[in-house]
């Protein structure tokens, strides 16, 4: 035999192998090794030698490409953490891979584009009110699948647009979607055990079971009899009109219209929305809507307003039960809108509104019998505050010239 040949091949055999291993391969062998992406892999947790035990420290030695993999039986990690690569996040298995947030903002804050987050489960402290949210993704094309996020104010927050959104479960949180981040992917989601409803340019439809619905430029969906509790923007329609949401209960949850006309939203019942930290606390919320009806619905014991109009035109506001809120209805910057026949009464305010016009109220119940007519207190903006002044205002009233005299029936 060729000794030297046999040397030369044994070199080159071994080099071979060294140059396929990866960087940080400490972790035992019997245990399941993710495969390696293009780049490297980094892993996290267990008791190898090397293996890092903070995620973020591995995401801090990390570069575009890598993967970062965490292992389970070092769970939960009690951390908040920043992904500023355009890297791979991976957890052994999601409902044993578990990231406790401990901070005040985002639990996994997406700062750089093609991140990939899959198999963990994400909550907060549950001795703390914060963080806000879940994962916030503030770059494009972020896949973020297979999690269960939970207990958080909102699970995840969309920043961006051209992501994948797929396959999560979300308890007692959904989705936020931010204006104009409307080109994403949102798919088989579900939301304290019911689907999340991602629906965008369709028309004709009917939805009677969610945990969540999302409806961007739609026409003619009806939202019917659905249950949902405890997620912020629980209905929410974006430049959507002819549809018509309808005898749905909302508990701890809001319906919300933005940019959206010509819509009915009929015979819900609206309560107990708790003081949020990032969002207002609000039953229905029209927000540059116009033409839309607000009728039959009963909104009560929320912690901000009943009702808030802003910047919307239009609106027949009627029959309503608006009680024991903080702010019955509020308007800002509305104009020729029709409020009559409501029960409002029992709210800490019942009515403010500021720089509005030609709105019209009448046969409002306002919690006694009255005679004269009722006087409704708002301001017009004299001076705009500016960064170290608070501006100035003047007192302005509404009259509701024929208030009724005992509450509706409704």
């Amino acid at each position: 035999m060729d000794i030297g040949k046999t040397l030369t091949f044994s070199t080159i055999f071994l080099l071979i192998v060294l140059a396929v291993s990866p960087l940080n391969e400490s972790k035992e062998v019997e245990k399941f090794r993710f495969p390696l992406s293009n780049g490297n892999t980094f892993y996290v947790g267990g008791t190898g030698p090397g293996n890092y035990t903070s995620i973020q420290d591995a995401l801090d030695d990390s570069s575009d490409g890598d993967t970062v993999y965490v292992y389970n039986d070092s769970s939960p990690y009690i951390e908040c953490i920043e992904i500023n690569d355009r890297i791979s996040l991976i957890g052994e298995e999601k409902e044993s891979t578990i990231i406790i947030g401990d901070c005040i903002e985002n639990i996994i804050t997406v700062d750089d584009w093609e991140v990939t987050i899959s198999g963990f489960t994400i909550k907060r402290n549950e001795s703390k009110r914060y963080p806000y949210y879940g994962i916030y993704i503030n770059k494009d094309e972020a896949t973020i699948s297979g999690n269960i996020i939970s207990n958080i104010e909102t699970g995840i927050s969309v920043m961006s647009n051209y992501n994948q959104i797929i396959d999560n479960e979300f308890i007692n949180c959904g989705i936020y979607i931010s204006q104009s981040k409307y080109f994403n992917t949102i798919l088989n989601n579900y939301v304290n055990g019911k689907p999340l409803i991602y629906k965008k340019n369709k028309f004709n439809e009917k939805i009677t079971n969610a945990g969540q619905i999302i409806l961007i430029d739609c026409i003619n969906i009806t939202v019917e009899n659905t249950n949902i509790s405890d997620v912020y923007y629980g209905i929410f329609l974006k430049d959507s009109r002819y549809c018509t949401v309808k005898g749905n209960k909302l508990n701890n949850s809001n319906i919300f219209l933005r940019g959206s006309k010509k819509n009915e939203i009929i015979d819900n019942k609206i309560c107990s929305i708790k003081r949020r930290t990032m969002y207002t606390s609000i039953g229905i919320n029209l927000q540059t809507s116009n033409e839309n009806t607000v009728s039959g619905n009963d909104i009560f014991l929320n912690q901000g307003n009943g009702l808030h109009i802003y910047y919307s035109n239009e609106n027949i506001v009627t029959n309503n039960n608006i009680q024991m809120n903080n702010n019955g209805i509020r308007l800002d910057d509305s104009n020729s809108n029709t409020i009559t026949n409501n029960n409002l009464y029992g709210n800490l305010k019942n009515v403010f509104f500021m720089d509005c016009k030609d709105n019209k109220w009448n046969s409002n119940y306002w919690g006694r019998s009255r005679i004269l007519p009722k006087i409704i207190t708002g301001s017009i903006t004299i001076v705009p505050p500016g960064y170290h002044s608070p501006g100035k205002y003047l007192p302005w009233f509404n009259f509701d010239l024929h208030p009724a005299k005992e509450p509706f029936e409704i």
